[in-house]
């Protein structure tokens, strides 16, 4: 017979619950900048305690009181300015993309190569350079194998050969690079000096430049161990300086010059830039992620910013006063935006921290990194880092090496020997320069030997994965 007594016990138990505040701000850190902006404008019209500045200026309470009345005629006055500058494309002629598109068109390609080229096309600024813009790579549908690195570059080769030539470029400076290289008909001394020397040409005067020519030669060869480059089998005297600099000033600096920039179509992500890296001349002993630093090298760290937007400036009102209530709510609002607003600071710090081979040296140098590894750090819940990080987060972050999506530094990837770890996405570089500088074709087991050589730990049927992915056949069919 079953024992049905009542009996009494006691236990303890931690639960947490998260406050409507706390709630609230973890909304505004999942926001996007248009929907935050919204937020911001409904805040304001709705609590007297807050006014927003803006460009300086300050809102005054008429202004504030009259801001739905604005925002309803807002919908015409953005058609009435698409319209002034659809007339003003009209009296300049056609557009870069316009151009370029007209060009793609008449090729014979196949889709996603054709649907790459469009997406690169619209990503160009104003100098027709990608630079500013998103990283090329982040325009690669990753649901479609065809979409790979091999065929991302092809797409970028195929628009810097199309009129005008030199499109394309990460910078102005790599464009004229380009440009020389598809004339096919530059000095061997012109192209060293377009291939990141640009500074030697100033002032471009021979004399001179010979001399800073000789003198980078003679500091190149201080260094221990320094490999042969190119300069080392080039005759450097006055004439060919002067050959040089004469092929170099026929060259157009600004290929996109005479078109104007349309990027209407560029919807395709619609990114919300949330942090800036900037890399920073001198070296500094730690991290100091209070203020968005971190270390990088011996000769440089990183500045790391919140980038607004076009987001309001919002602050409680001045020498008015309010009741106490609103200005209780007024403030908890303007915390929550602070909130967001370190957050994600700190989150971009710990990733620069993390992946600063990348910041260093770009593409091709993450390691494996995951969203628990960044909460710990920052002793903050992983779902917290998801909300900046997620894939569908629409959370951008710039770099010198251009737009990234921040769940672009969060890869895996195997186990060094050594007992460091290296990305997948570092490994599939690895094995694309493999392939480019081997004289003779590579199967996969010999890339993996390679790789394994190399200290990394990895399978032959992995090798064949991400050789699959980027698009680069194996010769041998094994």
């Amino acid at each position: 017979m079953s024992d049905l007594a009542q009996r009494q016990s006691q236990s303890q138990k931690q639960i947490q619950k998260m406050s409507q505040v706390q709630i609230q701000a973890l909304k505004y850190l999942t926001m996007n900048s248009r929907d935050l902006r919204e937020e911001i404008f409904r805040a304001v019209e709705e609590n007297p305690a807050l006014e927003i500045v803006a460009g300086g200026e300050k809102m005054s309470g008429s202004q504030q009181n009259e801001y739905s009345s604005r925002a309803s005629a807002a919908g015409s006055e953005a058609a009435d300015a698409n319209q002034r500058t659809l007339e003003a494309q009209a009296d300049r002629g056609e557009t870069l993309q316009q151009h370029l598109m007209a060009q793609l068109d008449l090729m014979k390609i196949p889709r996603d190569e054709y649907e790459v080229c469009q997406k690169l096309i619209y990503n160009l600024d104003e100098n027709g350079c990608y630079g500013s813009s998103l990283a090329p790579q982040t325009l690669l549908d990753k649901s479609r194998p065809a979409q790979n690195i091999k065929l991302l570059e092809r797409c970028i080769d195929r628009i810097q050969r199309m009129d005008p030539v030199g499109n394309c470029c990460r910078t102005l400076e790599e464009s004229l690079f380009v440009q020389a290289k598809i004339a096919g008909d530059a000095p061997p001394l012109a192209l060293f000096i377009l291939d990141g020397h640009l500074e030697l040409l100033s002032p471009p005067q021979p004399e001179k430049v010979l001399k800073k020519l000789l003198e980078y030669k003679k500091t190149w060869h201080s260094k221990k161990f320094a490999p042969e480059i190119a300069l080392d089998t080039i005759a450097l005297d006055e004439d060919s300086a002067e050959q040089a600099i004469k092929y170099i000033l026929t060259l157009n600096p600004r290929p996109a010059g005479e078109y104007i920039s349309d990027t209407s179509k560029a919807d395709f992500f619609r990114p919300d830039i949330v942090l800036t890296i900037t890399r920073m001349p001198g070296s500094i002993p730690a991290d100091n992620f209070e203020n968005g630093i971190v270390a990088g090298d011996s000769t440089c760290h990183f500045q790391i910013k919140y980038a607004g937007g076009d987001l309001p400036e919002v602050r409680l009102a001045k020498n008015i006063n309010f009741d106490k209530t609103l200005v209780q709510q007024a403030q908890t609002f303007l915390n929550q935006l602070a909130y967001r607003q370190s957050t994600l600071a700190l989150q971009g710090c710990a990733i620069v921290a993390a992946q600063k081979e990348f910041f260093l040296h770009g593409p091709g140098n993450l390691i494996p990194l995951t969203r628990r590894q960044i909460a710990s750090q920052l002793k903050i819940h992983e779902s917290t880092v998801s909300r900046m990080s997620g894939k569908k987060s629409n959370k951008y972050i710039q770099t010198e090496w251009g737009l990234f999506p921040a769940s672009y530094f969060f890869v895996s990837g195997p186990s060094r020997a050594s007992g460091t770890t290296t990305s997948s996405e570092a490994i599939k570089f690895r094995i694309s320069k493999l392939l480019e500088n081997s004289a003779t074709p590579l199967s996969d087991q010999a890339l993996t030997q390679k790789l394994n050589a190399q200290g990394i730990k990895i399978s032959r049927r992995t090798v064949n994965k991400y050789r699959n992915q980027l698009g680069m056949d194996n010769s041998y069919g094994k």
